[in-house]
């Protein structure tokens, strides 16, 4: 006779990665939530990434809150020092606990700020499941809250969440990668290298050939996982490609994660920015005379800059010209 509940459990699996495949990125995340939430009663819940710090609490790297006031988080960081319960999920390769808030945090007056924020915000008993990266130390986590002060976390729920922790996260990532796919950041063939990392630069999806790229152009590229400071800083600060010894990377950022496109270097990138925007004008067809009223340049320098252009490119043709620069185009 066949279980019920591995049906239950296959079906609700099935609509998980179909969601992962069919949900836009700001989406996916409330609707495999939603999903769950029949098996998984539960009033609210918050989802994201985080390293833990000793003495300090988790540091927030994304987050997704779902029927959560953002005023959590912002007063968690007042008393996010007195969460033990975020010590009981990082640093391991997998884990998942429920707890009863008022049970947890009985040891007196000390914890009196930290239980007042958990019943203002319907904390007060609690799933938490978390998946840590041995290589990078960043963990994925999400807590699923019941306001309910007697609405305990029954064991058979925390095998049920154990289950499904890790197909939530895996449809996560797909549903990233999916998005990384259909962004057009620099044009070229399939060999495109790509990467997904978040505002502190651990790496949360990489295509193989990724790591080796950032090694050849950085050398060693520090912490395991992350994305090098060098190539951090540049995307902070400046939405234009990158362009490096080795390769030209461009980036989008979207639901606070960079989607990085990675090529190697080809000889347009290489031109200085006086030759490459004449030559960009050249490429649309306009003559030596319009690029230098265009540009406020006599057009004997336009002539000559597109000389020094089709050399360095190897092109003979306006047509070529526009080829060779669309290699190099963001």
């Amino acid at each position: 006779m066949r279980d019920e509940r591995f049906d239950v459990f296959s079906a609700l699996l099935l609509r998980l990665y179909r969601a992962s495949a069919e949900t836009s990125l700001e989406s996916y995340q409330d609707t495999a939530l939603g999903i769950i939430k029949p098996l998984l009663p539960f009033d609210g819940a918050m989802w994201g990434t985080a390293t833990f710090l000793d003495g300090v609490g988790i540091d927030i790297h994304t987050i997704h809150l779902h029927q959560q006031s953002p005023d959590m988080i912002v007063e968690y960081e007042a008393v996010k020092h007195l969460d033990t319960s975020a010590a009981l999920v990082t640093g391991e390769p997998q884990v998942t606990k429920g707890f009863h808030s008022p049970s947890w945090f009985d040891g007196g007056a000390r914890w009196d700020d930290y239980r007042e924020w958990q019943r203002r915000h319907g904390h007060e008993n609690v799933f938490i499941t978390a998946a840590t990266d041995q290589h990078s130390g960043a963990t994925q986590w999400f807590s699923l809250f019941r306001a309910d002060i007697d609405q305990h976390c029954r064991s058979e729920e925390v095998g049920w969440l154990t289950q499904l922790s890790p197909h939530l996260m895996q449809g996560l990532s797909h549903n990233r990668a999916r998005y990384l796919d259909s962004v057009s950041l620099l044009p070229g063939d399939a060999s495109l290298e790509a990467a997904i990392a978040d505002a502190r630069g651990v790496v949360h999806y990489a295509t193989p050939g990724c790591e080796e790229m950032l090694r050849a152009e950085f050398g060693r590229t520090g912490q395991g996982g992350r994305l090098p400071s060098a190539l951090m800083e540049w995307m902070r600060a400046r939405p234009e490609p990158f362009v490096g010894r080795t390769f030209a990377a461009m980036h989008r950022v979207r639901k606070d994660l960079l989607f990085i496109r990675l090529r190697a270097l080809c000889a347009a990138d290489r031109l200085p920015p006086r030759q490459r925007e004449a030559a960009e004008l050249m490429a649309q067809g306009l003559t030596h005379k319009q690029v230098a009223q265009r540009l406020g340049r006599a057009p004997a320098t336009v002539r000559n800059q597109m000389q020094e252009v089709y050399r360095k490119l190897g092109v003979q043709s306006v047509a070529a010209l526009a080829q060779a620069l669309n290699q190099a185009r963001g």
